[in-house]
């Protein structure tokens, strides 16, 4: 039994024409039709389980202490931006 390695299959148009080369679909493949964006979003919704989560005392205070480092981290970005300015303009003024 020899197996085709080529994934596209030589047809003639008609009788006396050159074969045209036609792409060959596996089983497997199927073609859908294309969705739309609001398709594709409402295939996605989420929807309410009626569930919650109430965190545990450790994790409240891991959360705190990351909502406090990044809090940190943006006050120090933005007196770093803002001491970059302030010597640049004092710089090209003086």
């Amino acid at each position: 039994m020899t197996e085709k390695s080529s994934k596209t299959e030589k047809k003639p148009d008609a009788p006396g024409q050159a074969a045209q080369e036609t792409p060959q679909q596996r089983p497997d493949q199927t073609t859908a039709p294309a969705a739309s964006a609001a398709d594709f979003l409402s295939m996605h919704a989420a929807h309410a389980t009626g569930e919650t989560y109430t965190p545990t005392g450790e994790e409240l205070k891991q959360r705190n202490k990351r909502s406090l480092a990044i809090a940190g981290a943006i006050v120090v970005f933005i007196v770093l931006v803002f001491t970059i300015t302030v010597l640049r303009i004092g710089g090209a003024a003086g």
